[in-house]
């Protein structure tokens, strides 16, 4: 069996070929529709075994959970390629390439080692994305390549652990001391609290283009990830709680627009870490789910903003209300994206939403998940209200390509057929959930959120809505760095090549040794 992964290689291959631009549109779509169309017709439980020297290695197989993850990063690839086409250049359109067929590569990777060379690959295509595209984000780059590089060499370190404590490199049966290593390099990937510091950094600095397909791959690889090796581990949905309500707060006083909604995505890893973390099928199916949901309307919206980008310059929230003047089509998807990501009943996320509560029995994390729900539809009012009730002096400087809009209409399409028909990805992949999503417990249960934070919203609006401060970005390990090269270049000063400075250090060291092994 082929992986659709490598028709994207092969693509970004030929895409570096010096070919007219009307074969650079031809061979886009040909192998975007080629590896979507792939994907539909894969066969749950084909895979492809290979022996590289001593080690057995499945670079492909499939089943449901992969299944539906690669058609969604098939199906976004072909819109967001759509999308980006006419305002990238070729160059990072072959990365884009190699990136998307990386992401797909992982998902159908059968073994750790498979997994571990393509995430690799991610990093190294997203890193480049990101480094060639100005002088400005070249810093943003390197920051971007050292903290995944930092998760990549913790996933080796636990791929190393594991196969020396069973001899296999299996994604099941994963060994607890190979588990902290996973999850450092998962918790990168998925920009958990803590780890996160990375993602409103690059989604703000790279062209729009970059940050609409880095905001559909990179954490949703975390969360595939995840649910292979990391499934059943109840702790971690509080994690996912506190990162999610983390994310919140810093999203409400955030006046970027991208940096905005670079924080909402931790909020939503959040609910697929909660439904992972419960182990049941239910928990894991409602988080796959909302993985999909999360990249239609996630993707819609950073489409979105870079429409606004695109046509005025701007990415702040006063130049949102472009879109309500001059951008029809994208008002209608930023519409249909909001009513999702609110989990708003016959909205795509309201199911994946629905599935993910009824699997939770915890009463705090019901309540942390109520809680979730409310913050987010709360920041997307702001969101909206500058959108489309806010007046705004913003101009249209020119009008969006047309395969942007193209790209935009493809996934609100999508969108409002789950949200309608939500037992649509439960068919295509035979992962069948027992639940009536229209039940009108399930209808309450996804309506008192939402207008819960409408009323907040009408009272609180002078506060949510005060844009004229910009908080300035604090990153923690850069302030770690500066002092530790600052507390270096002072102790540099001590090396002033005397010998006798340096016997007495030699001394002083010997004589505290061999107190400690006295005492």
């Amino acid at each position: 069996m082929l992986t659709p992964g490598l028709l994207y290689f092969t693509g970004a291959i030929l895409l570096l070929l010096p070919v007219h631009d009307r074969l650079k549109y031809i061979l886009s779509f040909v192998v975007t529709a080629g590896a979507l169309i792939l994907t539909y017709f894969l066969l749950p439980g084909s895979s492809f075994q290979l022996d590289f020297l001593t080690l057995t290695l499945v670079p492909f197989k499939v089943d449901p959970i992969s299944k539906l993850t690669g058609l969604i990063f098939a199906f976004a690839g072909l819109a967001a390629v759509i999308y980006s086409i006419s305002v990238c250049s070729r160059i990072h359109l072959s990365l884009i390439f190699v990136f998307i067929g990386s992401a797909l590569s992982v998902v159908f990777s059968g073994d750790l080692f498979t997994l571990y060379v393509f995430w690799d690959l991610m990093t190294i295509s997203s890193a480049f994305l990101i480094l060639l595209a100005s002088d400005v984000t070249m810093k943003t780059g390197y920051y971007y390549f050292l903290i995944h590089v930092a998760g990549s060499l913790s996933l080796l370190w636990g791929l190393f652990l594991q196969y020396s404590a069973t001899g296999s490199l299996s994604l099941n049966a994963i060994e607890e001391a190979s588990i902290p290593f996973f999850m450092i390099a998962i918790a990168i990937k998925l920009a958990f609290i803590g780890f996160h510091t990375w993602m409103p950094l690059a989604y703000s600095k790279a062209p729009f283009y970059v940050a609409v397909v880095l905001s559909i791959y990179t954490t949703k690889v975390g969360v595939y990830v995840m649910s292979r090796l990391l499934s059943e581990m109840h702790i971690l949905a509080y994690a996912g709680l506190i990162s999610a309500l983390f994310g919140i707060v810093m999203a409400l006083r955030e006046s970027q627009v991208r940096k905005f909604l670079s924080y909402s995505i931790i909020i939503q890893v959040g609910y697929m870490i909660m439904g992972i973390s419960v182990g049941t099928a239910e928990g894991i199916a409602g988080a796959i789910f909302h993985l999909v949901n999360h990249i239609l309307y996630k993707t819609v919206l950073f489409m979105a903003v870079g429409v606004v980008i695109y046509t005025t310059g701007k990415d702040h929230f006063e130049s949102l209300g472009i879109m309500r003047k001059k951008l029809p089509v994208t008002s209608i998807a930023t519409w249909v994206a909001f009513l999702g990501i609110a989990g708003v009943p016959f909205f795509n996320g309201y199911m994946s939403k629905t599935i993910i509560k009824d699997a939770l029995h915890d009463p705090v994390l019901t309540w942390g998940l109520n809680l979730m729900s409310f913050g987010t539809s709360l920041m997307f009012l702001k969101f909206i209200y500058y959108a489309f009730f806010k007046n705004s002096n913003v101009s249209l400087e020119k009008k969006p390509a047309i395969g942007m809009q193209l790209g935009l209409g493809i996934l609100t399409v999508m969108m409002l057929l789950v949200g309608v028909h939500p037992s649509l990805l439960e068919s295509l992949t035979n992962m069948h959930v027992d639940i009536h999503y229209f039940e009108t417990k399930h209808l309450l249960s996804g309506m008192k959120p939402f207008l819960l934070s409408i009323l907040t919203f009408i009272l609180l609006k002078k506060y949510l809505v005060k844009n004229d401060e910009r908080h300035p970005y604090e990153d923690v390990y850069r302030k770690i760095a500066k002092r530790f090269v600052a507390t270096g270049h002072k102790l540099s000063t001590y090396h002033d090549g005397r010998l006798t400075r340096y016997l007495l250090w030699a001394m002083t060291t010997l004589i505290i040794l061999l107190s400690l092994l006295v005492f």
